[in-house]
């Protein structure tokens, strides 16, 4: 059988006229079916909100919803004092904030871009409830939230360890209070 050559020419080429592949034709069709069947279901058109009812807005109020119903573990749940004198505690604690918090803070606490802990001034007080609240929640100005990495049991632990660095220089010292702020 001899293939057909189109009667046009374009820049002296000629074409054949040769039918589409079966299996590219088949594949067209289920697309434009596809399309058909996702217009009914999906809004598709300026007017048609679909048979389904579904809206991006709707999505994102759902998964809103869920976010604010999720249930938040206290985080204080144990007296940090008290696992700050336990060994085994502030040395998990002490690794916690060697891989996570001495970027800002220093290895030791001394304070690079964030504050040094290891003084007896604090801007937000260094009792261990605002230690655990600062750690969980971040504070203004660069001190990243915690409580979405890290579980109670880990900010309780990071917590001991920040409360043996404050005020480390000096012994017997009250702890850090808060600063007036203007």
């Amino acid at each position: 059988m001899a293939d057909e050559i189109r009667e046009h020419v374009a820049d002296g080429i000629q074409e054949f006229d040769n039918p589409l592949p079966r299996w590219w034709l088949a594949l067209f069709y289920v697309t434009i079916g596809f399309a058909a069947v996702y217009c009914v279901f999906y809004p598709s058109l300026w007017t048609w909100s679909g048979t389904l009812g579904w809206s991006s807005q709707k999505q994102y109020e759902a998964q809103m919803a869920g976010v604010k119903t999720a249930p938040v573990a206290p985080a204080v749940a144990v007296d940090v004092e008290k696992l700050s004198k336990d060994p085994a505690v502030v040395a998990e604690g002490k690794t916690l904030f060697a891989a996570n918090c001495a970027v800002c803070h220093g290895e030791h606490g001394e304070g690079k871009v964030g504050p040094s802990l290891t003084d007896a001034t604090w801007k937000y007080g260094g009792d261990a409830h605002t230690i655990v609240k600062t750690i969980t929640d971040g504070r203004p100005g660069g001190m990243p939230v915690w409580g979405k990495v890290f579980g109670p049991d880990q900010i309780n632990k990071l917590a001991a360890f920040v409360i043996t660095l404050r005020d480390s220089g000096k012994q017997g010292a009250t702890p850090p209070q808060p600063v007036a702020r203007p």
